[in-house]
């Protein structure tokens, strides 16, 4: 029996990919094992967002090479790969596919087409848990951020219907699973060709805000979240659904820079105030919720001040976490058009300040966890402890319980540290 192997580099929609990648192996008998040394086919589901991703591409290549002199090994290309990136690794894969096309991988596993159809997402994911699950309900973009190479590896944006979306959801609910995360390279501005169908009992007049809505009339579903959002279409009816009872207590929101100039060449679409209006909004209907964002440092041109803004913009919001990165060009994107004239040195710098600050603000703020009780969704168990996430997101461990993983428990934190809550 054949043996494959799946590698999934960028973003949670390209593993929600690899499990539809996964889906049409399984449905071909293949087996999966843990370990590419174990496979007879390797995929590697790319992503062209981060040029480091491609170059670990490079370096696997290299190890596979070596192991298709010893054996019989077929290696697979796809995923979010632009095509200059596609044109020079096509050549060192045996096959070459579009995400969006899994029938072209059936037809090469197979000699047919019986399983997939044309629109990919009709291709039911083999889930990795069955007690959550990432259902993309759009992909593509049409922002065309400067920095962002999304749109051009990922097409423009093209949204399921919503019958597609609750189908699956309600599928999902009866076998089990109590959280799911609506994924989309910008799922707030989700624009479904089917608005009838959403419920006449819907309170909602803003598409997303209602998609929210009907979600939370699935019985099963405890846990609801969804990203990644864009703050230009954060609107009031998506921010008060966020009060919705079975919303996760845990917005993500990509700032990328605190100041205005800056948030201009990154072609963002809002300014620092317009996103501090935002959050007030967001902390007014939802007062404790835990708020993520990411941030892009050494942006072509970013000054000192510059810079500095994006810090006093971190200080004033208090995020829970961030997820900084240096700037780094994407061959095909305006801003790789500008001068990365900020050196290696000073974005290291100013990554490190970033992070300090997040060290220090997220161990301040989870303080306020000491002795209350949270809830806890469990994925990992140890001999004599446990763990999972909170409804904000926190991490939290669990000593000396026999939960098991799937259960959702309430337990009271002992000490709260940095990274992790402990009860």
């Amino acid at each position: 029996m054949s043996k494959y192997h799946i590698i999934t580099f960028g973003c949670q929609m390209n593993k929600s990919d690899s499990e539809r990648v996964s889906a049409v192996f399984e449905h071909l008998n293949y087996t999966a094992v843990s370990t590419p040394e174990e496979a007879d086919f390797i995929v590697i589901n790319a992503c062209s967002v981060r040029q480091t991703a491609i170059d670990r591409i490079w370096g696997l290549l290299e190890q596979f090479g070596a192991m298709k002199k010893e054996r019989k090994l077929m290696t697979i290309l796809t995923g979010c790969v632009l095509e200059q990136d596609k044109a020079r690794l096509q050549e060192r894969f045996d096959f070459v596919f579009n995400i969006k096309n899994l029938a072209e991988l059936e037809t090469f596993l197979h000699e047919k087409n019986e399983y997939t159809k044309e629109n990919y997402f009709e291709t039911l994911p083999k889930y990795a848990d069955n007690y959550r699950a990432f259902v993309p309900i759009m992909t593509g973009c049409n922002n065309f951020c400067s920095y962002c190479a999304v749109p051009y590896a990922r097409g423009r944006e093209q949204s399921r219907t919503v019958l597609e979306i609750l189908d699956e959801l309600k599928k999902l609910s009866v076998s089990g699973c109590k959280e799911i995360t609506l994924l989309g390279q910008n799922v707030n501005s989700f624009k479904p060709t089917d608005v009838e169908n959403f419920s006449k009992e819907n309170p909602f007049a803003h598409i997303f805000a209602k998609l929210l809505w009907e979600v939370n009339q699935i019985d099963g579903l405890e846990r609801i979240m969804f990203t990644a959002a864009h703050p230009k279409d954060m609107h009031e009816e998506v921010i008060e659904a966020l009060a919705l009872p079975r919303m996760m207590n845990y917005l993500h929101l990509a700032l990328q820079s605190g100041d205005n100039e800056i948030l201009d060449k990154m072609n963002r679409k809002y300014t620092a105030e317009d996103y501090l209006k935002i959050i007030e909004k967001v902390r007014k209907i939802k007062p404790e919720i835990a708020i993520g964002t990411d941030l892009i440092v050494g942006f072509p041109g970013e000054t000192r001040e510059q810079f500095e803004n994006t810090l006093n913009i971190y200080k004033k919001i208090r995020f829970d976490i961030a997820y900084p990165a240096m700037y780094s060009p994407r061959s095909g994107t305006r801003a790789a058009e500008l001068a990365d004239d900020i050196s290696c040195e000073e974005k290291k710098k100013r990554w490190h300040e970033v992070q300090d600050l997040m060290e220090r603000t997220t161990l301040e703020i989870n303080q306020k966890y000491n002795g209350q009780e949270v809830s806890v969704l469990i994925d990992t168990v140890k001999d004599n402890w446990c763990e999972g996430n909170s409804r904000e997101m926190k991490r939290v461990r669990i000593y000396n319980q026999n939960y098991k993983v799937g259960e959702i428990v309430s337990v009271r934190v002992r000490e709260a540290k940095m990274w992790i809550l402990e009860s």
